[in-house]
């Protein structure tokens, strides 16, 4: 008999040391307690500045279809679209080649799940393994990865997955696709899939636990897990949404009624995190440096930019690491830009018009990088 309770309290303390990763934190993001919310009407040229305007090249060779995901590192575009390999452009737009093939050789991904890039190196998830190429998309090896993946991120000499289908759903492995550490027993809650599940700030990487207030942590100095939120204030946790979306088929709408997340972006310097409460969006923009901190109603924002909808310049499946990004096609940019006229002047329309005019209607998409001003 006290051979089996000492059992039984060594399993206690275990998972209490498990939980005890993932302990909260003062860390939030966002002090949302110590700053006003601007609902005054507001140009987005008063709060972006639009850096760069990209014509991705369009061919037969680098025809893309629905973008995926767009990830723009040391100059180069890597591009996501469905049904077709990963394919890179330069930073000009220019197209360079794509890496590997739709397949099922050996070199080859069946499906292209995610990707990410580390040391020149590309790394493609697809179903029960990695596929590593180099830089000019010749592959090098097969890393097997026996979980149903969602998305990847590269860490060091780590690789961080989110995957579905198994008992949790982060996975820490090390370069050869051993698992070193599994957390975040699966719910509900944690089944909603990002196209970039895990996003860089500052000494971390973030994953959004659902839509909730709650973040998984991953930091790169000790290479530990801890939970951190988006706003400081008291907010839905991923317990409370977990039981909220089991309990009631109408949780969507009950989520918004509470107050809710969808992401955050974030490039080199700043972070932005909107938060969806009763149909009305409030945009939270720290300087990650400084901590300097503002937040705007985003129906109160006016795009004196592209012309296009303010929602456009948040989207979640883009990524760079010098600026943020958002793309258009040309036949809408071309719309946007000829509605506009009369309307004021962009401040970046002699850019947008020459992005335009090199662009076929039909062809790949635009991509416009911009900076937060301070």
């Amino acid at each position: 008999m006290k051979k089996n309770v000492l059992f039984i309290l060594a399993i206690v303390f275990l998972c209490a040391c498990r939980q005890s990763d993932l302990a909260a934190t003062d860390d939030a993001i966002i002090v949302d307690s110590a700053e006003s919310v601007c609902e005054d009407k507001t140009l987005m040229s008063a709060i972006f500045e639009v850096s760069n305007v990209i014509s991705l090249e369009t061919s037969d060779s680098c025809l893309l279809g629905e973008i995926e995901k767009i990830i723009k590192r040391d100059g180069v575009i890597y591009v996501k679209s469905r049904n077709m390999p990963l394919t890179l452009f330069d930073e000009e737009g220019k197209f360079m080649h794509t890496v590997g093939k739709i397949g099922e050789g050996p070199e080859d991904y069946s499906m292209l799940v995610d990707f990410d890039i580390k040391d020149g190196k590309i790394y493609v998830q697809t179903i029960k393994k990695i596929q590593v190429y180099d830089p000019n998309g010749k592959w090098i090896e097969t890393i097997p990865v026996e979980l149903n993946v969602s998305g990847m991120r590269l860490v060091d000499d780590k690789i961080l997955l989110f995957a579905l289908g198994d008992e949790h759903v982060i996975h820490l492995l090390d370069e050869t696709g051993q698992k070193v550490k599994s957390l975040l027993e699966r719910n509900q809650a944690l089944r909603l899939s990002r196209s970039i599940s895990f996003i860089k700030y500052g000494g971390c990487f973030l994953f959004p636990m659902g839509r909730s207030n709650d973040l998984l942590a991953y930091t790169l100095e000790n290479g530990a897990f801890k939970r951190m939120s988006y706003l400081s204030s008291e907010q839905l946790s991923n317990e409370q949404e977990a039981t909220l979306i089991e309990n009631n088929p109408k949780y969507r709408q009950e989520l918004e009624n509470r107050g809710c997340f969808d992401g955050l972006l974030t490039d080199n310097t700043h972070v932005m995190v909107p938060f969806i409460k009763k149909g009305d969006v409030t945009l939270w923009v720290k300087n990650i440096n400084t901590s300097q901190t503002r937040a705007y109603k985003l129906s109160a924002l006016e795009n004196d930019l592209t012309f296009s909808s303010v929602y456009s310049f948040f989207l979640d499946n883009i990524e760079s690491d010098t600026a943020f990004l958002t793309y258009v096609t040309p036949y809408r940019l071309k719309e946007y830009l000829d509605e506009a006229k009369g309307k004021g002047e962009s401040p970046c329309v002699e850019k947008l018009c020459e992005a335009v005019d090199r662009t076929k209607d039909e062809g790949n998409p635009i991509l416009i990088e911009y900076k937060i001003k301070d």
